[in-house]
């Protein structure tokens, strides 16, 4: 019980954190010239510095999560969840230096590259941050559903959100998977079943 308590604390603290950091962060999707000006101006250093970090916070609570599920899901859950906080920490990386380069370089640097390469950077940076994670804690749900006792609308939401994670750099998925970090992170933190070995140890 007090693993799933810990799980289910650190899902929903990286569903949050990762919606949070991402809300105002790096541009991407449709090209706009004036979300790249802002983003590379020297006054929105200290915002995207501090988003970098919340978004590192919530990658790691995704180990934290795997960690804690493993011995329920078995090693697929660990090992997808130290890919997504390695590829996540390396895309939060990314966005933040970007836009702490630009401030700190100043006109010299951010005038002599073309906001496209800009804009062409930062949604990689995104893609790794956000999506990359997603994927992999997607998957780590169906394998979860799969595996572990859960009750059955939290199954088949679990089955629904995974897919929406593993489809995550289509944008509008990507909302219903977050929504199941903070429901799933309850319903783990309240249930009373205790932590039970998996079905099987090995990777697949």
């Amino acid at each position: 019980m007090h693993t799933r308590r810990a799980a289910g604390v650190a899902l929903s603290t990286y569903g949050v954190a990762t919606f949070l950091a991402f809300s105002d962060n790096a541009p991407g999707g449709d090209y706009q010239d004036s979300a790249v000006t802002g983003f590379i101006s020297a006054t929105h250093m200290w915002t995207a510095f501090a988003l970098a970090y919340l978004g590192i916070a919530g990658a790691l609570a995704v180990l934290v999560f795997g960690s804690r599920m493993r011995r329920e899901g078995g090693d697929l859950v660990w090992g997808l969840a130290v890919a997504g906080t390695a590829t996540s920490l390396v895309g939060w990386f990314l966005t933040g230096g970007l836009a702490t380069a630009m401030a700190e370089g100043g006109a010299p640097v951010r005038d002599a590259i073309a906001h496209p390469v800009v804009y062409t950077i930062s949604e990689i940076g995104n893609l790794l941050a956000v999506c990359s994670p997603a994927l992999c804690v997607g998957v780590i749900a169906i394998v979860l559903a799969v595996r572990t006792p859960m009750p059955a609308w939290l199954r088949a939401f679990s089955v629904v959100a995974g897919v929406c994670g593993i489809l995550a750099p289509f944008y509008f998925t990507y909302f219903v998977f977050l929504l199941w970090t903070v429901v799933a992170g309850v319903a783990f933190a309240v249930s009373r079943q205790p932590a039970s070995a998996p079905a099987a140890e090995s990777l697949v």
